[in-house]
């Protein structure tokens, strides 16, 4: 990301990664460190991810990220209606 006038923008942290995915064109959901540019980029390689699933994840769904990172279709459920058949129901003893 520059800003105008050629003037290259630092992060605070918050900077989105503006690198798409190759494939998909979905965003990556890694942030820029602070006091990096986004030509800097970021540690490790990207996190790709369908804009749908990071919705789901900011409501606070479970679903197996397993079955996600397999490309196959995955079962979601709201915490409310977790039960003991989720993974992450022993994380929480129970609770929701």
């Amino acid at each position: 990301m520059t800003a105008r006038d050629g003037v290259t923008a630092v992060s605070d942290g918050t900077m989105p990664c503006p690198v798409p995915s190759p494939d998909t064109a979905h965003p990556c959901t890694k942030t820029i460190p602070a006091g990096w540019t986004a030509e800097e980029g970021h540690a490790g390689g990207h996190w790709w991810q369908d804009p749908a699933i990071t919705e789901l994840q900011k409501r606070g769904v479970h679903f197996d990220y397993a079955v996600l990172l397999s490309g196959q279709p995955a079962p979601w459920h709201e915490p409310e209606d977790c039960t003991p058949a989720c993974w992450k129901y022993g994380w929480t003893g129970g609770k929701r």
